[in-house]
């Protein structure tokens, strides 16, 4: 009986034993996987950061290059082989970043509208002529210093019967101000497609070497398709340096005081890296006299994929240097010319 007593005994202890050692691998295993999880976020953390040292730099190097290149019809440049074009065409730099160069004259400026202008991009953007029209009316009704709504405009109380903040019945700061307002804040997808279209510049200047298709449309409806593909075709090396001979090269009606063929000091710089999780945008204000840097940085925000917004024009690779490592989709990115001219004697 005693030795039954015994073995029945033993058996309780072996079980409480193996007991044990599931517990101890049980924690064990969750502490393993602790530790692998944060090994992985310091990873993330690390390629993010690593990430914004390339954007960073890439940021840099394009400010060094336009504040002391002269500029011209294209871009930022002595050597026409090597320039910066400000049509927002990428370039990509040796530790994978990509920025681009875009001169806000090649866009629309929403204060400074012309009604005419912003009806044609919104209408070849397939919204309805009626809700075309009404958007306009929106969002001229939030940039003037009254309280008087136009027809299918929208002032206070029908912002306050939408919960939403007042107009500022003033100039816009941001594009993104759109997404504050009725009707354009319901199609958050044409938002994206239109803002890298749109700038919030106050003069009525444009640069049409460095506008994209769609705002050329909207500046000119009667041209025909093939006259802006032939524009942009002989634009893309070096661009058109009055007006006189962009039309006589393709009969689009570029003489007016309205267009300037040459890059102006409201440049804005999108960069991008490996890693980052959405590229970087920064719009400036050129100042070569001014007292802490030639340089303001008026606006900083993330910005839309690449794949969210209209394709640049393509850009060859430029003779001179290395070809892109980078994959490569329909436009093919360019090696910033910065790191040539830094290592030469």
């Amino acid at each position: 009986m005693k030795a039954a007593g015994r073995r029945r005994q033993g058996g309780y202890v072996l079980v409480m034993v193996l007991g044990a050692l599931a517990l101890v691998a049980l924690v064990a295993g969750r502490f393993a996987q602790r530790i692998d999880e944060l090994r992985a976020q310091a990873t993330t953390l690390d390629g993010q950061a690593r990430a914004r040292i390339e954007a960073a730099s890439a940021l840099a190097g394009a400010l060094y290059w336009i504040t002391t290149r002269p500029s011209n019809a294209a871009g930022w440049g002595e050597d026409p082989t090597q320039q910066v074009h400000a049509d927002g065409r990428p370039y990509t730099l040796p530790g994978g970043a990509e920025l681009r160069v875009q001169d806000t004259r090649g866009l629309l400026p929403l204060n400074a509208l012309r009604r005419q202008h912003l009806l044609r991009l919104l209408t070849d953007a397939e919204v309805p002529p009626p809700r075309a029209d009404a958007m306009v009316d929106v969002l001229l009704d939030y940039i003037d210093r009254d309280n008087l709504k136009r027809l299918n405009g929208a002032e206070r109380d029908e912002y306050a019967a939408l919960g939403l903040p007042p107009p500022s019945n003033d100039w816009l700061f941001s594009v993104r101000e759109l997404s504050r307002m009725p009707l354009w804040r319901d199609d958050p997808a044409l938002l994206a497609r239109l803002e890298p279209l749109l700038s919030t510049n106050r003069e009525g200047l444009f640069n049409p070497n460095a506008a994209a298709a769609p705002v050329l449309r909207a500046l000119m409806p009667q041209a025909r398709p093939e006259q802006i593909e032939l524009f942009e075709t002989l634009r893309r090396d070096n661009g058109f340096f009055s007006g006189e001979a962009a039309q006589r090269a393709t009969g689009l009606p570029l003489r007016s005081d309205t267009f300037f063929f040459h890059a102006s000091e409201w440049p804005r710089i999108t960069v991008s890296a490996p890693g980052l999780i959405r590229p970087l945008q920064y719009n400036l204000y050129l100042t070569p006299d001014g007292v802490n840097l030639p340089w303001a940085i008026l606006e900083a925000r993330s910005a839309p994929r690449s794949g969210d917004k209209p394709a640049p024009p393509r850009s060859e690779q430029a003779p001179a240097a290395s070809p892109s490592t980078q994959p490569q989709t329909e436009e093919r990115a360019t090696a910033f010319p910065l790191v040539l001219a830094i290592d030469r004697p």
